[in-house]
């Protein structure tokens, strides 16, 4: 009989009872690492729609306005900047130029680039839906773990990211 799976500690005990050697602190931190991160997502999910957007246009919004002003980049500077590949950067820019949030513009440098900027409505829309994110998954990390266990798992965390940007080419 098959048994769905849902929870990381029901995958985790599925592996210890039928792949034990496969059980590892790196196994551990993988797994763990990419479930959190599929859930915090999941969870802002309904208040980027909310805001209209997806989570790829959210992604190309926040990246660029993290940029200094005028708050461009190129689409490849995006594309290595976020998670989306180059033909779903293509579709989002798109989708996000329809809206009024990004406008394309031809490089004074090179006619041949086309650079991605920021509209004032894109501004308030990243900062406004951002903000909101952010608020819910606090919400609800503040109803799990203390601020100070919060702290540290944050320095230890940007401590290893820190060195496997250092040594993963992507």
């Amino acid at each position: 009989m098959i048994s769905e799976c849902h929870s990381h500690r029901q995958m985790r005990e599925k592996m210890v009872e039928n792949w034990p050697e496969a059980v590892t602190p790196a196994c551990d931190l993988v797994t763990a690492a990419t479930r959190l991160s599929d859930l915090l997502l999941a969870n802002g999910r309904p208040v980027v729609a909310s805001h209209g957007l997806t989570s790829a246009e959210l992604d190309v919004l926040v990246t660029l306005r993290k940029m200094a002003p005028p708050h461009e980049l190129t689409p490849t500077s995006l594309g290595n900047s976020t998670l989306i590949t180059s033909g779903g950067l293509t579709k989002v820019l798109n989708q996000l130029e329809e809206k009024k949030l990004v406008v394309r513009k031809a490089d004074s440098l090179d006619r041949r680039v086309k650079r991605v900027r920021l509209t004032l409505a894109g501004i308030t829309k990243a900062e406004a839906a951002l903000t909101e994110v952010l608020s819910v998954n606090a919400s609800m990390l503040n109803q799990l773990i203390s601020k100070k266990d919060l702290e540290n798992f944050n320095t230890v965390l940007m401590k290893l990211l820190t060195g496997i940007e250092a040594q993963v080419q992507r």
